[in-house]
């Protein structure tokens, strides 16, 4: 065998480096990308946006080739138009309000700027709202829910998902933690801009674990919002799902018949994990309840806590709302806690109304109780701002009634 000369020993040593030196680059780049973390399933309360990885090809619209149900239900949810709607679009854009990273990190997931601080104003803002890109007009779609790392999660994983792309188990997506990503979150300080102040704005996980604590039964948001895995996610857009959370009932008796009766409105939570209304410290509901005679003409006046004073006004009306006050905005830790006057998970609430008739009515005739519970999106000032009638954004969810028959001339 002829002894190699020292060139071509060299040629042979160089080829052992390189290729060696090539094998030993291929283990140190798949050591540091076992090591590397994958990027976290969660949101995180605005403070960043979603970096899916998802190739150029993977579109919603891709995704509905396959999953058409849940791509049709989506399409017509609030989380679709979560970038688009008029409220978002007009608060977003307001010098006042808006113009900040972290907004869009909630309301269109995958907007660009991973490095951006959440306080900044994302450059070019007007025009994405002219001319709508992808990320924003789909708002909350499929991508920023179920694609990180250029991997598709979900909750179970198919042989014929794994052979459409590349999948992964994640069983966070089936918990509530995963929700409130978005569903609950404080006010941003511009002074501090990686850390909210405040109370929260949003207390989904908050209220949903004082519902756990109280007997309550349910164990994620999604057997409410997401049953059997529908993805229309209904909330305080929808009425029925506003009726399901609260029941009324209304009923009324003679305390001095003919003259003087006691009205009670009764509302109790339904199967909510939440304190209603739930969602942002804007929506609140009403009881509005009125006597009536037989003509739906109000009647009597209903008694205050003072015997010498009564109250004309009807109808009588009453508030369940959350209130931001200078504690809970940040501005001031001092100030005592503003009111929260919604109904807890498990919570039944009365209103009792005594009514003193100023004329003995007939007998034989009746009168009614008649109750409603309104539901309003938000108040008059920002349904004022975002360009909205102020029917537009409050409705009746549930209507009662209840009849009182005048006594006869003996049974007074």
């Amino acid at each position: 065998m002829p002894v190699p000369s020292h060139k071509s020993a060299s040629i042979v040593v160089a080829i052992v480096l390189v290729g060696g030196g090539a094998v030993a680059a291929l283990q140190v780049r798949h050591v540091l990308y076992q090591a590397r973390g994958e990027t976290t399933v969660l949101f995180s309360h605005g403070l960043k946006p979603i970096v899916t990885g998802a190739p150029a090809h993977w579109t919603n619209q891709w995704c509905g080739t396959c999953h058409q149900d849940e791509f049709e239900e989506w399409s017509r949810s609030q989380h679709r138009i979560g970038g688009t709607n008029q409220n978002f679009a007009v608060e977003c854009l307001d010098v006042d309000s808006g113009r900040q990273q972290y907004c869009l990190n909630c309301h269109a997931p995958r907007a660009p700027g991973e490095n951006r601080l959440p306080t900044e104003e994302p450059p070019g803002l007007n025009h994405h709202f002219d001319q709508p890109p992808d990320w924003l007009a789909d708002g909350v779609d499929c991508l920023s829910c179920h694609v990180r790392d250029g991997v598709v999660l979900a909750t179970t994983v198919s042989e014929k998902g794994t052979a459409k792309h590349p999948m992964r188990r994640e069983p966070l997506l089936g918990q509530a933690e995963f929700c409130v990503g978005c569903h609950q979150f404080a006010f941003k300080d511009v002074d501090l801009p990686d850390r909210f102040h405040g109370a929260l704005q949003q207390a989904s996980l908050e209220e949903f674990l004082e519902y756990r604590e109280a007997g309550g039964t349910e164990t994620r948001c999604h057997d409410c919002h997401l049953p059997g895995g529908k993805h229309l996610m209904p909330g305080g857009y929808d009425d029925e799902m506003v009726r399901q959370a609260v029941e009324m009932d209304v009923a009324g008796r003679w305390i001095d018949p003919g003259r003087v009766a006691e009205l009670v409105v009764t509302l109790r939570t339904g199967a909510v994990g939440h304190r209603v209304p739930g969602g942002e410290e804007l929506r609140f509901l009403t009881v509005k309840t009125e006597f009536v005679d037989q003509k739906g003409k109000p009647v009597g006046r209903v008694k205050t806590d003072e015997p010498s004073e009564v109250s004309t006004a009807w109808p009588q009306i009453e508030t369940l709302r959350r209130f931001m006050g200078e504690r809970e905005h940040g501005r001031d830790y001092r100030a005592p806690p503003a009111e929260d006057t919604r109904l807890r998970p498990g919570e039944t609430r009365t209103y009792t109304y005594h009514v003193r008739l100023e004329k003995v009515p007939s007998s034989g005739d009746t009168l009614k109780v008649r109750s409603q519970l309104w539901y309003h999106l938000m108040h008059d000032g920002k349904a004022k701002l975002f360009g909205h009638a102020p029917d537009d954004v409050q409705r009746v969810v549930r209507e009662v009634e209840h009849t009182l028959p005048i006594p006869t001339a003996r049974g007074r």
